[in-house]
This record gives C-alpha cells, sequence and structure tokens, in this order.
C-alpha cells in the first residue's frame, strides 16, 4: 500500500466523487421540493421531493461497478 494514501477506515481514500446519477438526483428532488414547499407548503415540498428523487433513483441507469 502506497505511504501517502490515507484511508479513513471504510476502503475510501477521501478523494470519491459524487456520481453523476445521485447529484442529478439530489439536484432536481431538491429543486422540486424547494418549489413545491414555496408554494404547498412544508410537508406537500418535502413529500414530492421524497416522491420525486425516490423515482429518479428507480428510472436512472446505475453504474456499471
Amino acid at each position: 500500500m502506497d505511504s501517502n494514501v490515507v484511508s479513513n477506515g471504510n476502503g475510501s481514500n477521501g478523494n470519491d466523487k459524487l456520481p453523476l446519477r445521485w447529484a442529478l438526483i439530489l439536484t432536481v428532488g431538491t429543486a422540486v421540493g424547494v418549489g413545491i414547499g414555496l408554494v404547498g407548503g412544508l410537508v406537500a415540498g418535502v413529500g414530492l421531493g421524497l416522491g420525486c428523487a425516490g423515482f429518479l433513483h428507480t428510472v436512472l441507469p446505475g453504474d456499471k461497478n
């Protein structure tokens, strides 16, 4: 093992990037939640944001690893 690599105990060296799939899910889910939350209230915003994120998690292709 390279002496310059520092492990954080979970197999990661701390340089992992957020996959594009998850960035898209989080961004769209948050945008929908905030948009609906401003119009319909907190409960509706959180519910639809989570619903949208769950839908995208289901339909977007997963990583091949």
